[in-house]
């Protein structure tokens, strides 16, 4: 899974999703634009389909990291909780605050998950996005035909 996210050594996760983020919005906007050419709409379909597509490749791959980095995480929880059970000599007077120690412990990994989690939402609604433009484009032209007396 490490491999999987992999980035330059100058360009964090963050750093690339932000990109990334930016790109599909400019897609997005583009794609708005064209709506309101109806001689362009042939060719928008197939541009709104193909985007679709690649979106929701994508959103799936990057539900795919979730699970393996939920995995990897889940079994560094389960290791550190038995270590500060039984293997420390600290006595935590609660389970938050051991629950805690724990999450610190484990920053890197909770804060990819947190990352990871906000870029799925983020193309989830490029998805949606795109989904209502499809739905709009009959709509588009009604409203043409509509401004031409038919």
């Amino acid at each position: 899974m490490e491999n999987n996210i992999k980035l330059d050594s100058k360009e964090t996760l963050e750093e690339r999703f932000s990109r990334e983020r930016l790109e599909w919005t400019e897609k997005i906007k583009d794609i708005s634009k064209r709506l309101h050419v109806i001689f362009d709409i042939p060719e928008l379909m197939t541009t709104l389909y193909t985007e679709r597509q690649r979106a929701a490749e994508y959103y799936h791959y990057l539900i795919t990291l979730l699970i393996a980095l939920n995995k990897k995480y889940n079994a560094a929880y389960a290791e550190k909780y038995d270590y500060y059970t039984n293997k420390v000599q600290i006595r935590y007077p609660t389970e938050s605050s051991k629950h805690n120690r724990i999450q610190t412990d484990l920053a890197d990994l909770v804060e990819k998950k947190a990352i990871i989690e906000n870029h799925s939402k983020f193309i989830d609604q490029c998805i949606r996005t795109i989904d209502a433009i499809i739905y709009a484009i009959p709509k588009r032209i009604e409203i043409e035909q509509i401004a031409r007396g038919k």
